[in-house]
C-alpha cells in the first residue's frame, strides 16, 4: 500500500477528538469522487478521530470502469478535504472483482498496517455503502472489534458510471447537480481526461 503525500487545499477545520470511534476507514475507486463518496467519508469524519480512505484498484488507468489514474482521484479528494483525511493508495489484491476473503484479509491489513506504522488506535469502524457485497469479504474474526457503519445508497442516488455518461453526453447540467461546487471547474479536464479512453471515445456522438 502507497501512502499519498501532499498538502491539499482542505476549507475545513480539522476533526475534534473525543468522537465514538479511534480510527476507520472507507474504501472506494471513486472514479470519479461524487455526492454518495462524501456522504460516507463525511460521516466517518463525524463519528471518528482519524479517517483513512483507501483508493482502491490504485493500478488501474484507462479502462471502462477506472478510467481515472490514482493521482487524479487522489487530487479530487484532496481538494475537497485537505488535511482532514488521510488518502492512501491500495492496488487490487488479484484482481478487480476479487471478493473473497484472501481479499478481505488484504484490506484489513493495509488499513491497520497503515494505523499502527503512524501510532493510531487500533483500527474500529469501517464505513460504507449497505447495497455493496461486503458480507463475503470477511469472516467474524477478521472483523472482530471493527464496527461497521452502512449506509442506505439511496441517500444518495449517484453513481460514478451515471456521472461518466454524463460527461460523455456533454451534460453539464446534470454532472454538476450531482457534484461539489469546489470540483465544479474540474468539469472540461475530466472529461478530455475520460475521453483519452478508447471505451469512452467511441460512445461520443
Amino acid at each position: 500500500m502507497e501512502k499519498e503525500q501532499g498538502q491539499g487545499q482542505g476549507q475545513k477545520p480539522l476533526p475534534m477528538e473525543g468522537k465514538a470511534f479511534r480510527y476507520g476507514f472507507v474504501l472506494g475507486r471513486f472514479q470519479h469522487v461524487h455526492a454518495g463518496h462524501e456522504l460516507m467519508i463525511d460521516t466517518a469524519l463525524n463519528v471518528c478521530d482519524k479517517v483513512l480512505v483507501l483508493v482502491g484498484s490504485a493500478q488501474l488507468e484507462g479502462t471502462l470502469r477506472n478510467p481515472y489514474s490514482a493521482g487524479v482521484r487522489i487530487d479530487l479528494l484532496r481538494r475537497l478535504y485537505g488535511s482532514r483525511i488521510e488518502l492512501a493508495m491500495l492496488p487490487d489484491y488479484s484482481h478487480e472483482n476479487d471478493h473473497s476473503h484472501a481479499w478481505g484479509k488484504y484490506l484489513l491489513k493495509a488499513a491497520r498496517d497503515y494505523g499502527r506504522e503512524r501510532g493510531y488506535h487500533e483500527l474500529d469502524l469501517m464505513v460504507y455503502g449497505s447495497d455493496e457485497e461486503r458480507a463475503a469479504w470477511f469472516s467474524k474474526e477478521e472483523l472482530n472489534g471493527v464496527a461497521q457503519l452502512a449506509l442506505p445508497r439511496n441517500r444518495q442516488p449517484i453513481s460514478a458510471t451515471r456521472l461518466r455518461e454524463a460527461l460523455v453526453q456533454d451534460d453539464r447540467k446534470f454532472w454538476q447537480q450531482h457534484m461539489n461546487e469546489a470540483l465544479h471547474s474540474e468539469y472540461d479536464r475530466l472529461r478530455a481526461l475520460l475521453l483519452q479512453t478508447p471505451e469512452y471515445q467511441v460512445q461520443v456522438k
